[in-house]
């Protein structure tokens, strides 16, 4: 990540800091431990920042704010939330690696079955055999309810019991059209299992690949879970970015002829894996073409840049030469492969399918003051494909809607087939579209979403 160190104070900072002096008096060294932060912030803003000329004037601003209330009250209408200002706080945090969805018990009002939405690879939750789609019904015997739902997210070794969804009979007298009875979704006790304690979980960008046959079509396809754009776990490595090579070898001598990109729960990253990934699946004849132009502000003119799709990025992995890429999302889905999208559908047909983007069409950068245990990412450039278009702020629309919890019975593990986001996908791919029939009512209500704190950055990075 590019480190700078601003250490300047700007005019406009020092003509505030004039109020802090009286008769005669230097009140610098009292004042400024007070108000440096946020000094240091409105350097970097108005030099750096893309909007840098909606920034009120600094007679208007309080530089004894807490630094994330200072930034808000810089930022320009059209920054919406994509500039950040962070502590440096390394403390590691204990996890069980699952994501959750609270749904309420119909037959009561305080108890609650917990869907789980996603497993991090090797985490304890993982370790104890839980699957994306099961239910947690029990906790140490007890139901979850708001006093025990903490119980979920860390701890001690815990006993869940855990639960499948099924279709039950209901004996109202009522019979479908089809003439067989009403049925409504239940989730059934399944198991017990054994969740070792919470501990420090890492989670991998790349979640889970596959490669499918199409039987009677002659589609080969590879299908890849990609949950962030990074090259690896720490600075300087390309652990990520290797997996992806070696992949599309492995794509390239299977003959895959589409590829689905699932990046439903990638949160963006970092433009080197943008380019890596659009080296793997444009036509071959786009290689070496320009993927995306860079636009900073008036100031920092001299920065404006191409983007290419370099095929010595590559290193030894291979470029499937796909002329369609389809591309399951959701709300989540945004910066980085909001990018990738925008500038690949000049070259290639982009199929989202899923639910639309959020939205993030700006890239942003780090800056480190290391007076200040502080991390600053301000919005610095707008990201335009080759026809100077970046037209996505209320996000992207997907081309085929899919709500990925309209089934509950469907949601299985990424990457199973059976899968909903990716039955459907592969549904199209072969020429055969069959949305789910309707199914059954539940009785069940969701409530309340959980995440796993992951370390991966969000939106879209400037190397």
């Amino acid at each position: 990540m590019k480190r700078r160190n601003l250490l300047l104070i700007p005019l406009t900072g020092l003509l505030v800091l004039t109020s802090l002096f009286s008769c005669g008096v230097d009140r610098w060294k009292e004042y400024y431990p007070l108000t440096g932060r946020d000094l240091w912030i409105d350097s970097v803003m108005r030099e750096d920042y893309l909007w840098y000329m909606d920034i009120p004037p600094s007679k208007d601003l309080n530089y004894f704010k807490e630094p994330a209330d200072f930034l808000k009250s810089e930022l320009s209408k059209l920054d919406k939330g994509f500039s950040t200002v962070d502590t440096l706080d390394n403390t590691p945090v204990l996890s069980y690696g699952f994501d959750y969805t609270l749904y309420k018990v119909a037959t009561s009002d305080t108890t609650y079955n917990a869907l789980v939405s996603y497993v991090i690879p090797d985490s304890p939750a993982s370790q104890a055999g839980l699957e994306r789609g099961e239910w947690i019904m029990l906790i140490d015997g007890d139901s979850i309810t708001k006093k025990t739902e903490e119980w979920l997210t860390e701890g001690g070794s815990r006993k869940l019991r855990i639960g499948k969804y099924t279709f039950q009979e209901v004996d109202n007298g009522e019979e479908e059209e089809d003439g067989e009875k009403q049925k409504v979704g239940v989730v059934l006790e399944d198991r017990d299992v054994e969740l070792p304690a919470a501990r420090v979980v890492t989670d991998n960008a790349v979640h889970a690949e596959k490669i499918f046959q199409l039987e009677g079509t002659g589609q080969t396809v590879g299908y890849l879970a990609y949950n962030a754009f990074s090259p690896g776990p720490h600075a300087g490595s390309q652990e990520y970015n290797n997996e992806l090579r070696r992949f599309s070898q492995q794509c390239k001598q299977a003959g895959v002829n589409n590829f689905v990109l699932d990046l439903r729960y990638n949160a963006g990253g970092e433009m080197e894996c943008v380019q890596l990934l659009g080296d793997i699946v444009v036509p071959a004849d786009k290689l070496d073409s320009p993927l995306a132009f860079l636009k900073y502000n008036d100031k920092q003119s001299m920065k404006d840049r191409d983007l290419i799709l370099d095929t010595q990025l590559l290193k030894g992995g291979a470029n499937l030469n796909l002329n369609t890429l389809y591309v399951i999302t959701t709300h989540t889905t945004a910066g980085a492969g909001e990018m990738l999208v925008n500038c690949l559908r000049p070259y290639m047909n982009v199929v989202l399918v899923g639910e639309s983007t959020k939205g993030e069409y700006v890239a942003t950068e780090t800056y480190l003051n290391p007076k200040f245990p502080w991390v600053l990412r301000p919005v610095v450039c707008e990201v335009l494909n080759i026809e100077e278009k970046a037209d996505y702020e209320n996000g992207f629309q997907p081309d085929l809607s899919v709500n990925q919890y309209a089934y509950p019975q469907a949601i299985l593990p990424l990457g199973n087939p059976d899968e909903l986001m990716l039955n459907t996908v592969l549904n199209i791919i072969a020429g055969n579209i069959e949305l789910p029939k309707k199914e059954p009512a539940t009785q069940m209500t969701a409530v309340k979403s959980f995440s796993v704190k992951r370390s991966f950055r969000k939106g879209l990075i400037v190397k």
